[in-house]
């Protein structure tokens, strides 16, 4: 009996030692510690080319609906000039397509320009995007300067509109249907434009005349950009 008693008084021991308690311990803090080193979450990668895509767009929303309020100052101080880009005021051939005939015209454009925004947002968040519009608006205002000598003055931006209608859907005209069935849609219209002309209700509800050209040159430097080398990129 006296052997039987010291052999359960040992194993208690054994069960009661300290390190088996801090090995618990230990195992417990490293289970903390993994749970603490989890990596924080992120917002999806797809949502921020539309936040920033959104940004810059209504960047040049609000900038037309100014000029907008200013006019009719701000439509003569900037608008497509011809006698007076040739007499040095070149910064016309740019300013002249964000100036409009009045709201009405204004709000078309600014309307087109949020459905380009909303249908290429990774395009509009790219920064050399914006040289891309840049460079299309002075394709415009060259066209007009060196193939429309009869034409004296010029506003609107639907030049530019149809340049970056062009610039993102080309690209992906025949892998995408989508954007297949758009680009048939802009040169339709051109088409229509071009051999038939603009309709007089449309040039009446704008305030003035349509210069179709503007929007064929729009439209072929939005393809060049497309097309072209990746230098023009």
């Amino acid at each position: 009996m006296r052997h039987t008693s010291r052999c359960c008084l040992r194993l208690k021991r054994q069960h009661d030692v300290p390190g088996a308690f801090h090995l618990k311990s230990q195992n417990t803090v490293q289970t903390t510690g993994a749970t603490s080193m989890s990596p924080p979450q992120e917002v999806p990668q797809s949502d921020k080319p539309f936040g920033r895509g959104f940004g810059n767009s209504s960047a040049v929303v609000l900038m037309l609906l100014v000029l907008q309020l200013l006019a009719p100052e701000s439509t003569m101080s900037l608008r497509y000039d011809r006698a007076a880009i040739l007499d040095g005021e070149a910064w016309r051939l740019l300013t002249g397509q964000l100036v409009h005939l009045g709201w009405t015209h204004c709000l078309l454009n600014v309307g087109g320009w949020i459905v380009g925004a909303l249908l290429f947002p990774k395009l509009f968040a790219r920064r050399r995007f914006w040289l891309e519009v840049g460079a299309i608006a002075i394709g415009v205002g060259l066209g007009l300067l060196l193939l429309d000598p009869k034409l004296a003055h010029y506003v609107g931006l639907s030049g530019v509109i149809y340049g970056v209608l062009v610039r993102g859907s080309l690209p992906s005209a025949g892998r995408d249907w989508r954007m297949t069935t758009l680009l048939l849609l802009i040169v339709g219209r051109l088409a229509s434009q071009v051999w038939v002309g603009p309709g007089a209700s449309e040039e009446e509800m704008i305030g003035g005349a349509i210069i179709v050209s503007a929007h064929v040159y729009g439209a072929m430097m939005g393809a060049l950009l497309s097309l072209g080398p990746r230098v023009l990129r």
